[in-house]
């Protein structure tokens, strides 16, 4: 999969900002509060201040079952993504290292729909990792902590299999060879997708 170094670092950089937001997302799902448009995300958000690329700053713009739908601007335009964290991970010495599930559209680079996820420790680069949503298998292909769909033409039938299934698992392996497995909710991830797409259209 060929990417550029610029979205690469781009993407790193925003995954890393948006740290804070995950984790907060996620102890409000834990405690069944869900801001919805209109509220005061701030209120609720306190961490949603921090800047991202291009000095702008993400915001929560709704949450939806175990996603949320996020905005920012960076130097390039506007950035909007759907975010989620892992239901669970193994090994168990993973459990308290945080991992992101992100579906990205940036309309100034005709990007819709891009599938990346930050894993926070280091993967095995030159082998296939995998999505598995059903009977569905999708390759994922890593560099340093990241993973990105190996082949980009099957980012749409990937992120159809999501809004139909109840749960996705991503099967690694780290560079020590261990492997990996996260559990993903899809509880909410279509609505959260279709809230991206009328903010970033």
């Amino acid at each position: 999969m060929i990417r550029s170094v610029f979205v690469r670092s781009l993407l790193a950089a925003m995954l890393a900002l948006s740290g804070g937001l995950g984790a907060a997302l996620a102890q409000q799902q834990r405690s069944g509060q869900a801001p919805s448009r209109g509220t005061n995300p701030q209120a609720t958000h306190p961490q949603q201040g921090a800047a991202s690329p291009g000095g702008g700053q993400a915001a929560l713009l709704q949450s939806f079952g175990d996603w949320g739908a996020y905005a920012t601007t960076a130097s390039r335009g506007r950035i909007c993504y759907a975010l989620s964290q892992p239901k669970s991970r193994s090994p168990a010495n993973l459990k308290d290292t945080p991992g992101y599930l992100f579906v990205a559209t940036r309309p100034a680079e005709k990007v819709r729909n891009e599938i990346s996820l930050i894993m926070n420790f280091d993967l095995k680069e030159g082998v296939d990792h995998q999505a598995v949503i059903g009977s569905n298998q999708f390759a994922l292909v890593a560099k340093g902590k990241n993973l990105w769909v190996k082949n980009p033409a099957e980012e749409g039938r990937m992120v159809e299999a999501m809004k139909k299934a109840s749960e996705m698992t991503i099967k690694g392996t780290s560079a020590k060879n261990n492997a990996t497995a996260d559990r993903y909710s899809l509880k909410g991830f279509g609505e959260a997708l279709d809230r991206v797409q009328k903010e970033c259209r």
